[in-house]
């Protein structure tokens, strides 16, 4: 266990991609072993010491700046333990990351599915908020993919987890068997979440397996320090490409045709893996670095199918997009496409993946938080949100953009304030959309977690009791109320 006081060397602990700067901590105490943190837990429970857990440092919504107490440093907790090649899973301590766990899968012929835009990030992060990236429309998010966590609670205690070991009742209630052989009880909140893509509040969507209590959690329940995880055979092949809209609607069809096209059970029809939206501001800021982008975009889609050669007609598929861009209203001029797993395709994604890195460049130039939305709704209202979001920006004065998951109804649209008082009015901007989504039966939160920054949109999502129901069942776990404090819900409500 390795202790860090000095003020100049851990305050690259007191921020993340939120944009917050005003993070503080007494030290930073960077954990080797489960053992570490056992100790660590239990000497902090004893003294009611704030811990805020801290992966890769790559969240957006505030979850591990802290502010007092100590840091939790799980980044030396970055070891694979175990490859089973006829299983197809892979067990890793929760500081690896997703880059790396993508990697080692491939070298046996595997894939990790969940694809979160920062490669970077720690799969304790992934975690802790159900990340889910572009590929969410075909595989889902990070939960789908966990077989099983080892988590540490507050006071030293051993959870072992494996999905289908611990249902809850009819009435929410989970007993849980530590390693040490105690039984925890736990009572799931009663609150309603939203029925589709979430990441906003603790999981209780009755029956729940207890796996995934610790999934989105935040770092607000227990820390994890192990997680096997599940993988996918790799496909053979990988066609995709971009597609350049005069009018940001044709795009909306285009995805919409995609989405009912690919429910056809012909094995040689479209089935995308994923459907991404970049709107022309969007566009405008993606120009500099890919210059061949035309000018008269109004938006654009990215998209990707898997093809397994050995029972799809390649061809055949890539006419059926061609064929849907043209129905679409777009020009097949209008579009870069890869037919193969060159680099052509990867091009394609980091162009994609490069849109939050600059978003992230302005935001440290503008050392103002950027107001960044996670808002999904059900597929039936996704085009009324969409006209929503753009009758409020029409007459916004700041610089903004729209870009994200279009094929889940899930979109960010981000706000980047210059000013403290066009920071203010971006808030206030934010709380009509998520109103408007609430209104539609959407969440605050898909896919980056509440975290510090969006209490007031959970608490419109579950209302006010469902926010104390938070704090009840965080104590039920944590009953020091020492993790990740202000995470998902005010301190205060403990």
């Amino acid at each position: 266990m390795i202790y860090k006081k000095d003020k100049d060397i851990i305050k690259s602990y007191f921020s993340d991609y939120s944009g917050i700067t005003n993070g503080f901590a007494d030290a930073v105490v960077l954990v080797e072993s489960e053992k570490d943190v056992i100790y660590f837990l239990i000497e902090a429970s004893k003294s009611k010491t704030p811990v805020t857990i801290s992966g890769a440092g790559t969240g957006v919504t505030g979850g591990r700046v802290p502010f007092g107490g100590f840091v939790l440093s799980m980044e030396l907790l970055n070891k694979i333990l175990n490859i089973d090649i006829i299983r197809h899973t892979i067990t890793v301590q929760s500081g690896v990351s997703v880059k790396t766990i993508k990697e080692t899968a491939a070298a046996i012929g595997c894939i990790f599915a969940p694809d979160p835009t920062e490669q970077n990030s720690s799969i304790g992060g992934n975690l802790a908020t159900n990340a889910s990236g572009s590929r969410g429309l075909k595989y889902g998010p990070t939960r789908n993919h966990v077989l099983r966590v080892r988590v540490v609670l507050s006071n030293g205690e051993v959870l072992n987890l494996t999905r289908g070991q611990y249902i809850s009742d009819k009435n929410g209630q989970l007993k849980l068997s530590t390693l040490s052989g105690k039984t925890i009880s736990v009572t799931l909140p009663k609150y309603t979440l939203p029925q589709i893509k979430n990441a906003a509040g603790y999981y209780n969507n009755n029956p729940v397996d207890a796996v995934d209590i610790f999934i989105g959690q935040e770092g607000t329940l227990g820390v994890i320090t192990e997680v096997e995880l599940k993988l996918l055979p790799q496909k053979n092949k990988l066609i995709g490409g971009v597609v350049f809209f005069k009018d940001m609607r044709q795009s909306w069809k285009f995805v919409e045709n995609a989405k009912n096209t690919s429910k056809s059970s012909d094995k040689n029809q479209i089935e995308p893996m994923s459907l991404e939206y970049y709107d022309k501001n969007a566009l405008g800021l993606l120009i500099s670095s890919y210059p061949l982008i035309p000018t008269y975009a109004d938006a654009a889609i990215f998209f990707e199918q898997e093809i397994d050669t050995q029972i799809q007609d390649e061809a055949l598929i890539s006419v059926q997009w061609a064929k849907l861009i043209e129905e679409s209203g777009a020009s097949i001029d209008d579009v870069w496409f890869s037919s193969s797993t060159s680099s052509v395709q990867e091009t394609f994604r980091q162009m994609r993946h490069s849109l939050p890195e600059k978003v992230n460049e302005i935001v440290a130039k503008n050392k103002l938080p950027k107001v960044g939305t996670d808002i999904a709704v059900p597929d039936k209202s996704f085009a009324e949100m969409l006209e929503f979001y753009y009758a409020q920006f029409g007459s916004c004065a700041m610089q903004w953009l729209v870009f994200g998951h279009i094929g889940e109804s899930h979109l960010h649209a981000n706000i980047l304030p210059k000013t403290q008082g066009e920071y203010l009015k971006s808030k206030e901007l934010y709380l009509r959309l998520v109103k408007k989504a609430i209104s539609l039966g959407g969440t605050v939160s898909a896919e980056h977690g509440v975290g510090k920054l969006k209490h007031l949109f959970l608490s419109e999502m579950i209302g006010e009791n469902g926010m104390k129901e938070l704090s009840i069942f965080k104590k039920q776990l944590d009953p020091a109320s020492i993790l990740c404090l202000d995470n998902i819900f005010p301190k205060e409500l403990l």
